[in-house]
């Protein structure tokens, strides 16, 4: 069974980009463009990973990032940050809240690729 990445970014461009790609690497990619659901959405689809913006609409990824890991269904999924913030305070943030990595935007996508590898290899899940 492939692994199940969720993507949570309040552009549509982004998550329909990522999940092609991801996609075409062997991952089932979904994709979430309201924060407000984002721990609904966690919870009903259960991804092994989880790829979070931190500057959306409402909600910040920050926000999300902690109900992600206060939950009891969600807590143990790692978390990889991908936003334009990426001052030293910010990645220090991403750290305390136990973020998983933190890639900056823009990124080569080869590096994320990367980064999702490396996580979910760790954690024992592979692409099929």
């Amino acid at each position: 069974m492939s692994s199940k990445i969720m993507i949570i970014d309040d552009n549509p461009v982004i998550v329909e980009l990522l999940q092609r790609k991801l996609g075409r690497e062997g991952y089932e990619v979904l994709g979430c463009v309201e924060s407000e659901h984002a721990l609904e959405r966690c919870l009903e689809k259960k991804p092994d990973l989880v790829i979070l913006d931190i500057l959306m609409p409402g909600m910040s990824g920050w926000e999300v990032m902690k109900e992600l890991k206060s939950n009891e269904g969600t807590a143990s999924i790692p978390i990889i940050i991908s936003t334009v913030k990426n001052r030293p305070e910010d990645m220090n943030r991403g750290r305390d809240l136990e973020a998983a990595d933190y890639i900056a935007k823009p990124y080569v996508f080869s590096d994320l690729l990367d980064m999702v590898d490396r996580i979910l290899t760790a954690g024992g899940d592979q692409p099929e």
